[in-house]
């Protein structure tokens, strides 16, 4: 593996020599240190909150400001290439939370399933949360190579094509413009990492002064007023500071729109479903939520995530149609980044690399033989695999790599919903039924985000000074520890805290398990409710296209428990006043990076507290 990276050094160094070389200073140790400890972190933080709520941020201007105040001010000063390399190894994380960590979910969820030993450990290892070595050898080995041949063939992607995405002008990655001009502010503005120091003390003394009477029996953590509402009423407020965190940080209208669908669920519809018998009355309100989510809220929920993320799309896309019919949109030269002619780009410049076309010709028949030889589509005969990771591998994953890299690129965002029509349903066409089909497949495939981790940087290298080797360099240094350390904090998290409880509600999880479930059956009619989900994904898609309403926020407001309703709207609330007393410049200037300290240590320090807490009560 160290030879194969090596390699793809050496052929990042040829490469480069079209591009401007920058900075007149060599990159120090310390720059290196500091980006692969920021990745850490922040895939820590962003695998909790990705688990648990399905959404993630990204914290490189807090590396920029913190690697400022260390280097430029406590170091004896800085460069821009130094700041610029933190900034990308510490946004380079790549983890196997969401692979290793749902796994496990699923097989304590549905001890039925039966997942080979390259995938998971069996069964009754993953009950009794036994580490015993020789059962996750070869499913964490597995990961290692298959994550490796990935990530070495989206390099190549993101190498043959990026002068494609860069020359063209609708190509702009707002949030990677924002941080070339924060790099540039730090040179001349060094307040901010002090305000960072500061919230991020203030959140961790708060968080573990809240724990600690939990010692004593005295939960301050949680306010329950379920059993003292009339029968049907749910209501549960969680006192986490890092919660209404992530309610100020995602959009006004998701967090609100995610706050009012969960109290109209859980104080209007879960009373109705009670009375009409639909659903089983508890006073626990974990118990309540259990019952709602499977016999009503799971429908609606997809409905809206799914159905109403295409339905939007074909909403905009006709709109944007009938303007263009109406002379609204002014025609320019702009090169359009097509599929056929991305693929011609492709190809022509494999061609001319005989090493990135060795190199690429290397990945795709370890990638068959590895389909071969685990036949991931079992009881289908291996040839079945072999011809659907081909698919994949040529085909499906370079449409995906196009789509999220102008997604992100135009916009700032992206969508997974792509996987479903390009690999999903032609699964399910194929008549497969199981787990291990629509799971493994995903470790088949070129990874499609790193693109949007190389090309952007590439786009601004002159106001980053960095050149594509110190690009790689920085990725590298943010890949390997963010990986390995994701490995152990997965297991960690798996074992002493779990996953479906309160302190981890694994609703990421719990979507894939949903949806996993339905394919893996084929009783898609069985697991959720046909008119209730259109008729939600109608609704929901509506909504947002003619109002300020949210959908993931709404879905969101349907599937997380009624603790963290509130939490999230007090930060929603929080984040509309500042905007509207002091501006929205606020939020960028000091609001984001105010709530990023508190939230970064007030979630570290809760999961830390209730390991210990865990370990002392038993």
């Amino acid at each position: 593996m160290i030879i194969i990276i090596c390699d793809v050094m050496g052929m990042v160094e040829v490469d480069a020599t079209s591009l401007k070389q920058n900075g007149s200073k060599e990159l120090r140790i310390r720059a290196i240190i500091l980006g692969g400890f920021f990745a850490m972190l922040f895939s820590a933080i962003n695998g909790y909150i990705n688990i648990n709520f399905g959404m993630g941020f990204g914290y490189g201007p807090l590396a920029v400001i913190v690697a400022y105040a260390l280097f430029h001010k406590l170091g004896g000063g800085s460069t821009k290439k130094e700041l610029s390399f933190v900034l990308i190894s510490s946004s380079s994380s790549f983890t196997v939370y969401y692979a290793l960590g749902f796994i496990l979910y699923l097989i304590e969820r549905e001890h039925s399933v039966n997942l080979p030993s390259w995938l998971a450990p069996p069964t009754e290892i993953v009950l009794m949360k036994s580490l015993d070595l020789q059962y996750w050898i070869l499913p964490i080995l597995f990961i290692v190579v298959s994550y490796l041949l990935s990530i070495l063939a989206g390099v190549l992607y993101a190498l043959l094509l990026k002068d494609e995405f860069i020359k063209s002008r609708r190509m702009i990655w707002p949030y990677t413009a924002a941080s070339a001009s924060l790099i540039d502010t730090c040179f001349s503005e060094g307040g901010k990492a002090k305000l960072i120091g500061i919230s991020a003390v203030i959140g961790l003394i708060f968080t573990f002064i809240q724990y600690i009477p939990s010692i004593w029996g005295f939960n301050l953590t949680l306010i329950d007023l379920t059993p003292f509402l009339p029968r049907g009423f749910i209501f549960a407020i969680s006192l986490s500071l890092g919660f209404i965190c992530i309610g100020y940080l995602i959009n006004v209208n998701t967090s609100l729109s995610l706050m009012v669908t969960g109290l109209i669920l859980y104080l209007l519809i879960s009373p109705l479903l009670v009375w009409q018998g639909i659903i089983a009355y508890d006073p626990n309100f974990m118990s309540m939520y259990n019952n709602i989510l499977f016999n009503f809220s799971i429908s609606p929920a997809l409905g809206i995530l799914l159905l109403g993320g295409v339905l939007l799309s074909l909403f905009v896309f006709f709109r944007g149609m009938f303007r263009k019919s109406n002379g609204k949109v002014s025609k320019n030269n702009e090169t359009n980044l097509g599929y056929l002619y991305l693929l011609k780009i492709f190809m022509k410049n494999l061609m001319r690399n005989k090493r990135f076309l060795t190199l690429y010709a290397f990945i795709a028949i370890c990638m068959l033989t590895l389909a071969w030889i685990l036949n991931p589509l079992y009881p289908f005969p291996p040839v079945i695999s072999v011809f659907f990771i081909a698919y994949i591998f040529f085909f499906g994953s370079f449409i995906e790599f196009v789509i999220t890299t102008k997604m992100s690129g135009e916009t700032g965002m992206s969508m997974g919903v792509t996987s479903i029509f390009l690999y999903d349903l032609p699964i399910f066409s194929l008549g497969y039924r199981g787990y291990t089909g629509y799971w493994a497949y995903s470790y088949f495939r070129p990874s499609i985000g790193v693109g949007n981790g190389i090309i952007p940087y590439l786009k601004y290298r002159d106001e980053f000074d960095v050149s594509l080797k110190d690009i790689i360099k920085a990725k590298i240094a943010g890949w390997i520890p963010s990986f390995l350390f994701s490995i152990f904090f997965i297991i960690f998290l798996w074992k002493y805290v779990g996953f479906g409880n309160p302190m981890m509600p694994s609703i990421g999880f719990l979507q894939s398990e949903i949806y996993l479930k339905m394919l893996a059956t084929g009783n898609i009619v069985g697991t959720i409710n046909p008119l209730i989900f259109i008729g939600a994904g109608i609704l929901g898609a509506v909504l947002e296209f003619l109002t300020p309403i949210s959908m993931i926020g709404m879905a969101l407001g349907l599937f997380l428990p009624p603790n963290y309703i509130v939490p999230f709207g007090i930060g929603g609330f929080i984040r509309w006043y500042t905007d509207r007393k002091f501006g929205k410049e606020f939020y960028n200037e000091k609001g984001r990076l105010i709530v990023t300290g508190l939230m970064a240590s007030s979630l570290i320090v809760q999961v830390i507290m209730t390991v210990i807490l865990n370990l002392i009560i038993k």
